[in-house]
C-alpha cells in the first residue's frame, strides 16, 4: 500500500476479520487433547529423594575430576545425610542408670521453707502443678535420694561435703586427684628430669581441649594417651577421643611437649610418720590413700541424698544417668512431683485443699463461713462483694468499697482497713487470694448449721434408743428383781 506525503492512508481491514486474540488451542477447529491426571504419589520414607542425581540416567555427564555418580567428593554417598555441626562433636558416653536402687525425686526442705515464707507473709495461694514448675526451675532445688535395694550395690558417699558418691572403690580412687580435698593430703612437686631423645618432627594433640600427647614414635605415646583420657575425658566414648587427636608440626610445638615432659610430678604425703621418699606415680598415691585415709573419707550407707545441682564430675556414671534421666521427665511431667511436694509441705505446717478439681496450698484450708458467725460490717461487705465479683482482682474490691481510685495518693490509707480485714477472712480460709492477685468466695455458700448434741448419730441410734428401753421400762410394769429399798427412806 503506497500513500504520498500529506493524504491521509488508507487502510483494508478486511483481513482482519478472522484474527482472534486468543491462543491456539481456544480456536475454533483446535485438535482437542484429552486430559490426563497424574496418580497420587506415595509418601517418601525419611531420607529418600526423589527424580534422579548427578550422574543418573537423563543427567548431563559431570566435568573432568567431578566426584563419580553418587558420591561427593568428601566421599559421603548422595543418599546420606551430611553430618551436621553439633553431630561432629565427640558424643557423650551413653550409660544406662545403675541398678539395685529404688529412686525418688524429692524437693529439698530449704526451698520448701522459702516458698512456706513467702506464702505466710502475702496470704497468696498457689495450685500445686506451679509450685512443682517452680522448684524444677532450679537444680539446687530438688533432691535425687538413692535407696539402696537387697543385694544392690554399694553406696560410696564422701564425708568431705563435695557431694561425692560412687558405686565401686575404683571410681572413688580414680577421683583421687581432682578431690578439691586433695592438697589435705598430699603435697605436688615437680622434678626437673631429661627430655627424651629422638627425632620427633610431630607431636599428637588433643583438639578438644588443646594438650600435647607426644609424637607417635615415642614410646611412652599410649600411657600418656590414656592417662589423659582417664582423667579428663572418661565420660565420652574412647573412640571419639581418639578421633580428636591431630598432628602438629613445627620446632616451636616439638620443644614445647620437650619442656612438659622433662618435669616430672611427685607427691609426699602430709600426715606425720610419712616415709621421706616421694610417690612417684598416681597408683602409688592410690595405695597409700587406700592405706591410710579411705576410710576417713568415704563411707558406705544405703541411703543417700543427691542434689540436683551436683556436678557429674563427682558421680558414678550409673547415678548421674538417673539424675539427669528422671530429672528430664519431671522437668517435662511437673505433676509426677506432686505427691513427693505433699509429704514436704506436711513437714513444713503448709496447708494444702483442694478446690476446682486441683490442688492448692495457701494460707489456710478452705472452708465454708459457719452459720453462726457474725461479721463486722467491713468484713460483711468484702464477702458480699467477693461472692458477686469472684474472680476478679483485689484492687477492684478496694476501690469499689472504699470510694477511692487504686494508684492514688489516698489509696493507700483507703485501702489499709479494708486489707487488714481481708487478711484475717484468708487466713480463716473464707476467702481466696490466688499468685495473680484474683478475689475468689471458694465455697459459694455458708455452712449448714451442725447438729445439736442430743440427736444421736447414725450409726449409734439403734444402741442407744435399745439400752434406752432396757433402763427405763414402763411404770406400769413390774420389776422381775425388785430392788430393797434402804431403811433411811422406811424410817421417812
Amino acid at each position: 500500500m503506497r500513500f504520498n506525503m500529506g493524504e491521509k492512508p488508507q487502510f483494508d481491514l478486511s483481513e482482519l476479520t478472522d484474527f482472534r486474540f486468543a491462543p491456539d488451542w481456544a480456536k475454533e477447529g483446535a485438535p482437542t487433547t484429552p486430559i490426563t491426571y497424574r496418580e497420587p504419589r506415595e509418601p517418601r520414607k525419611v531420607g529418600e529423594r526423589r527424580g534422579n542425581r548427578l550422574g543418573g540416567p537423563g543427567r548431563r555427564p559431570g566435568r573432568d575430576g567431578a566426584a563419580p555418580a553418587g558420591e561427593r567428593r568428601d566421599g559421603t554417598n548422595r543418599g546420606e545425610r551430611r553430618p551436621r555441626r553439633e553431630d561432629r562433636r565427640p558424643a557423650r558416653r551413653t550409660v544406662k542408670p545403675a541398678e539395685g536402687f529404688r529412686v525418688e525425686l524429692r524437693p529439698t526442705n530449704s526451698s520448701l521453707e522459702v516458698f512456706a515464707k513467702e506464702v505466710q507473709e502475702h496470704k497468696r495461694a498457689f495450685p500445686l502443678l506451679s509450685v512443682a514448675s517452680f522448684i524444677m526451675s532450679g537444680k539446687d532445688r530438688y533432691d535425687l535420694v538413692f535407696m539402696r535395694l537387697e543385694n544392690g550395690p554399694m553406696l560410696i558417699h564422701s564425708k568431705k561435703g563435695d557431694g561425692a558418691c560412687w558405686l565401686t572403690q575404683e571410681e572413688a580412687l580414680a577421683y583421687l586427684p581432682k578431690a578439691p580435698w586433695f592438697s589435705e593430703f598430699y603435697t605436688t612437686e615437680q622434678l626437673q628430669t631429661d627430655p627424651p631423645k629422638g627425632a620427633f618432627s610431630a607431636i599428637a594433640k588433643c583438639s578438644l581441649g588443646g594438650e600435647l600427647i607426644g609424637p607417635n614414635n615415642w614410646h611412652g605415646y599410649q600411657a600418656a594417651l590414656m592417662q589423659l583420657y582417664r582423667t579428663k575425658y572418661s565420660r565420652m566414648p574412647l573412640d571419639d577421643f581418639k578421633n580428636s587427636i591431630v598432628t602438629e608440626k613445627g620446632e616451636e610445638t616439638v620443644a614445647q611437649w620437650q619442656q612438659q615432659v622433662s618435669t616430672k610430678p611427685v607427691w609426699r604425703p602430709t600426715r606425720e610418720g610419712a616415709a621421706e621418699a616421694p610417690l612417684e606415680s598416681l597408683k602409688d598415691v592410690q595405695a597409700d590413700f587406700l592405706a591410710n585415709h579411705y576410710a576417713d573419707v568415704y563411707e558406705v550407707v544405703d541411703k543417700v541424698f543427691v542434689n540436683g545441682a551436683t556436678p557429674a564430675a563427682v558421680l558414678s556414671p550409673g547415678l548421674e544417668a538417673h539424675l539427669y534421666t528422671q530429672a528430664s521427665r519431671t522437668r517435662e511431667h511437673p505433676q509426677i512431683l506432686i505427691p513427693n511436694l505433699c509429704h514436704g509441705m506436711a513437714r513444713t505446717h503448709m496447708p494444702i485443699f483442694k478446690w476446682q478439681g486441683n490442688h492448692y496450698t495457701g494460707p489456710s484450708r478452705v472452708r465454708a463461713i459457719p452459720a453462726d458467725t457474725t461479721l463486722a460490717d467491713r468484713m460483711s461487705a468484702i464477702v458480699a462483694w467477693a461472692k458477686e465479683h469472684s474472680g476478679e482482682r483485689v484492687d477492684a474490691m478496694f476501690a469499689a468499697l472504699s470510694g477511692t481510685a487504686a494508684g492514688t495518693e489516698e489509696s493507700t490509707q483507703a485501702f489499709a482497713p479494708y486489707a487488714a480485714d481481708l487478711i484475717w477472712l484468708l487466713e480463716q480460709g473464707f476467702l481466696v487470694v490466688m499468685n495473680d492477685n484474683t478475689l475468689w468466695f471458694p465455697k459459694g455458700e455458708v455452712a449448714p448449721p451442725a447438729p445439736t448434741r442430743e440427736q444421736p448419730h447414725r450409726k449409734h441410734a439403734g444402741k442407744s434408743r435399745s439400752k434406752a428401753k432396757k433402763a427405763a421400762p414402763p411404770a406400769d410394769t413390774p420389776s422381775a428383781n425388785p430392788e430393797p429399798q434402804s431403811p433411811v427412806e422406811e424410817s421417812k
